[in-house]
């Protein structure tokens, strides 16, 4: 019967190799206080640029970013800038397009547009106090954008990931969230609907959610997705630039979410509508907490906009949409005040 050894431990010791003591990293305060300590470790060799009370411009591993502090003392915030392209800065329709197709392709961050700058601008958010590692999630951060810069990840993280959900380790976060929708901190009622080797879907009665796995293991992108608008973005110019708008004001309505239609380049993706988010979460993190957080903001955002779509986008205040086919339960009294239609 082979021996089961759940690490490399025993061989070690058995054969006199020295086990390297390993120091938890410290832990911090605040976001900022991180922040500051990132920024002046010699280790990371980060060059300063432009400093103020709660905001700073950094270039590190030659990525430009910016950190900035959060009021309420939950969040790093790590920003980054995307120039136009020429086409970008000559058509509103292009700029709008860009932004879609830059949440389409880089997950992890939020965009929004910065029309007087002339660039996109993408947030990655970590939720704080929960992180084993937290000037991890700064570099991991950084470590995502260069797929924009140079077109290849090459700062150094961690070469073993591991997060913890249900008392059990899995080697990303999306693999931990999975188990977190499958365990007693998942919402009531919810179930496997469908697996893939990358993918899974989950059934929570008024909607399937989807986690997929990411290039990187830290971090995962919960989403709901819709075809509603699919018909028409296949209209004229000037309908598709409505919706890019309508998308980008209702996505300003909630913070850390992503709210776009997809830019993919294959007609059967093309114009379905995401809700999304992205969960960050450093090496030796225990995720439940994390998850249960950031999904109950995250579904609460969700229904909020369930009920934008079946009450104040109406006959009147949008005429143009096909209202029939929506699906309203009777008898649904509002759990969210009414919100109009948005504005860009």
């Amino acid at each position: 019967m082979p021996l089961k050894v759940k690490d490399l431990s025993f061989f070690k010791r058995l054969l006199g190799i020295p086990e390297l003591e390993t120091t938890p990293p410290e832990a911090y305060e605040t976001p900022w206080e991180a922040v500051q300590a990132f920024i002046h470790d010699p280790e990371w060799q980060v060059e300063i640029l432009e400093e103020r009370e709660d905001w700073v411009q950094i270039r590190f591993n030659d990525v430009v970013g910016e950190l900035l502090d959060d009021p309420d003392e939950e969040w790093l915030h790590v920003r980054f800038r995307h120039p136009f392209t020429t086409e970008e800065q000559g058509s509103e329709l292009a700029m709008y397009a860009g932004w879609a197709e830059r949440c389409t392709r880089y997950s992890l961050f939020r965009w929004d547009i910065d029309v007087e700058t002339q660039e996109y601008f993408g947030d990655a958010y970590a939720l704080f106090h929960y992180q084993y590692n937290q000037t991890e999630c700064i570099r991991a951060a950084f470590n995502s954008v260069l797929l924009i810069t140079v077109g290849e990840n090459k700062i150094a993280l961690s070469n073993r990931y591991d997060v913890y959900t249900n008392d059990k380790r899995s080697a990303s976060v999306a693999i931990g969230l999975w188990r977190w929708l499958s365990g007693p901190g998942a919402p009531p009622n919810t179930r496997l609907h469908k697996s893939t080797y990358r993918e899974e879907w989950y059934d929570m009665g008024s909607a399937i959610a989807s986690v997929m796995q990411e290039d990187w293991s830290y971090y995962a992108r919960i989403s709901f997705t819709a075809s509603d608008f699919m018909p028409y973005m296949k209209r004229d110019d000037e309908t598709r630039l409505m919706l890019y708008k309508m998308h980008l004001g209702i996505q300003r309505w909630y913070p850390h979410i992503r709210n776009f239609v997809l830019m993919t380049g294959q007609d059967e993706y093309t114009g379905i509508h995401e809700t999304s988010v992205a969960i960050l979460v450093s090496s030796g993190s225990n995720a439940d907490p994390i998850f249960k957080r950031v999904f109950k903001e995250f579904y609460d955002y969700v229904m909020d906009y369930t009920e934008w779509f079946n009450f104040d986008f109406n006959e009147q205040t949008a005429p143009w949409f096909d209202h029939s086919r929506k699906k309203k339960e009777k008898g649904y009294k509002r759990k969210f005040p009414a919100r109009g239609m948005p504005s860009v």
